[in-house]
């Protein structure tokens, strides 16, 4: 699987072979995944370092109470996919099309051309801060720098009303 649809895989747990399988292709591995952290930070993360990708997991009890149940019986649950156009400090440049997307989405009008007007944006002064939008059962949010280039395109499962 390409870094470009591991977002899809949103839901499964970190015993998934199709979680593992995909994660390790690109790079990774769910082996550093901490129950300690975990348990004092709500979040842990698989850095897919040179995808320019990292994935956020959290407790099967946590997803479950938060978002429903999981997609298998792994201790970590996928919660969300952050992708990196422009790089960060613990990631490079993810070179591909942002999910939802046949393009690459670098900045906040590549955004909004490739998922429509946001549903949601945080602004202050004039300053754009990111932006939120539903597709397919997913939330998909982008935040921004200063500039209104994106910082990173992350893809989290809804929160269950």
């Amino acid at each position: 699987m390409n870094a470009d649809q591991l977002f899809s895989l949103v839901g499964w747990t970190n015993t998934d072979p199709v979680l593992m399988d995909a994660v390790r292709a690109n790079g990774g591995s769910l082996e550093t995944l901490s129950a300690k952290k975990v348990q004092e930070l709500t979040t842990d993360f698989v850095r897919l370092v040179e995808q320019g990708v990292e994935l956020s997991f959290v407790s099967q009890e946590y997803y479950s109470i938060n978002y429903g149940d999981p997609r298998g019986a792994g201790p970590f649950v996928m919660s969300g996919a952050a992708y990196y156009p422009n790089g960060s400090s613990k990631v490079s440049a993810y070179q591909g099309a942002a999910p939802f997307s046949k393009e690459p989405v670098r900045t906040r009008d590549e955004a909004i051309e490739a998922f429509g007007p946001p549903e949601k944006t945080d602004e202050e002064d004039g300053q754009v801060y990111w932006d939120i939008w539903n597709k397919e059962g997913l939330m998909i949010k982008a935040d921004y720098r200063d500039d209104l280039s994106v910082k990173a395109v992350a893809v989290y499962m809804a929160r269950k009303s």
